[in-house]
């Protein structure tokens, strides 16, 4: 949902995990393929999240650092493996610090007691889940109570059941158990190619993202110098009005992108409520320009604001009608 992609090591060693979705112990070169890939992705991070755990033994590390170096100044590495010695090299158990002045290593050992709430919140939820499946809700049209029901085809209720009837079920077959910790093909949207030069190629980086003195990248320099100059020029030879009417372009431009560009699509139909009160704005506007003389630009100009910006606020309001709709029971 935070626009996250996966990140899949092309070797034919197996998949990382077993059956229970725990990490399990992989071979020297898958190691150190990994290891290459983690050192090029950490320099696009700036939040790095590790949870590899080894049920009965320390935990891999994963985050070397020559990784860590390569992290922009200001990253996170939030290491959740810090109990049994942190999947990141530089973790201290128990410790939370800042590396080189750069990076901060969270490797607090006692983060699962620090959330009882979250955890009784989402146990009692899977126990409140748990007896929907066995006690299902009867058909609307029936009167007769819950009765439990022992529904083996459910892999929830399969993976769980040890005796039926008299029968031992236990244990489970393994396609009722095997969790998402195994990959499938064609399931991943981002892959890591094993070829060094084809890595180099898709991973190279522009002049302009290369960074001065830890500070700024070029290209953010060169828009810095660009702007500079060019607003230089508007103050020196450009009149009232017209520096006037930029600051409103660069205002509505800056809003526009934080409030259309910048936004999900999953989030456009609130976006069209929120939206209205501009749009009132801009009909206020328009009001005010329809009343210069009839027939000039200004009027115009005016009259078609008002047009476009009412259209906005109508079919706002009868989309955020239509989304308070989805959220009232059925009758």
């Amino acid at each position: 949902s935070m626009g996250g992609a996966f990140l899949v090591l092309n070797f034919d060693d197996g998949d990382g995990g077993d059956a229970a979705g725990y990490a399990k112990t992989m071979s020297p070169e898958f190691y150190e393929k990994e290891m290459a890939m983690f050192r090029e992705q950490a320099k696009e991070c700036q939040i790095i999240i590790t949870t590899a755990a080894i049920p009965g033994r320390p935990a891999p590390k994963l985050i070397m650092k020559d990784a860590v170096d390569n992290m922009q100044p200001g990253s996170v590495i939030v290491d959740l493996a810090g109990a049994t010695g942190g999947n990141c090299e530089l973790t201290k158990p128990g410790e939370t610090y800042v590396y080189d002045d750069r990076v901060t290593i969270i490797g607090t050992t006692d983060l699962i007691s620090r959330m009882s709430w979250q955890a009784s919140s989402m146990y009692s939820n899977n126990m409140a889940n748990l007896m929907e499946l066995l006690c299902p809700q009867p058909a609307k049209d029936s009167s007769s109570p819950r009765q439990m029901n022992i529904n083996m085809d459910d892999n929830v209720i399969r993976g769980m059941t040890v005796v039926k009837e008299g029968t031992i079920t236990w244990p489970p077959p393994q396609d009722v158990t095997k969790t998402a910790a195994a990959t499938s093909s064609g399931t991943h949207n981002e892959t890591w190619n094993d070829n060094p030069s084809i890595q180099e190629e898709t991973k190279r980086d522009s002049v302009f993202s290369r960074r001065l003195f830890d500070l700024t990248t070029i290209g953010e320099l060169f828009a810095l110098v660009i702007g500079t100059a060019f607003f230089g020029i508007v103050a020196v030879y450009g009149e009232y009005y017209f520096v006037n009417m930029l600051l409103y372009f660069i205002l509505a431009g800056v809003l526009g992108y934080f409030l259309i560009l910048n936004v999900e699509p999953a989030l456009f139909s609130p976006l069209m409520s929120t939206s209205n009160s501009l749009s009132g704005v801009v009909i206020l506007g328009g009001i005010l320009m329809a009343s210069l003389p009839q027939g000039s630009p200004s009027n115009i100009l005016g009259c078609a604001a008002i047009t476009v910006a009412t259209i906005n606020v109508v079919g706002g309001f009868a989309v955020s009608y239509r989304m308070l709709l989805m959220f009232q029971p059925a009758k």
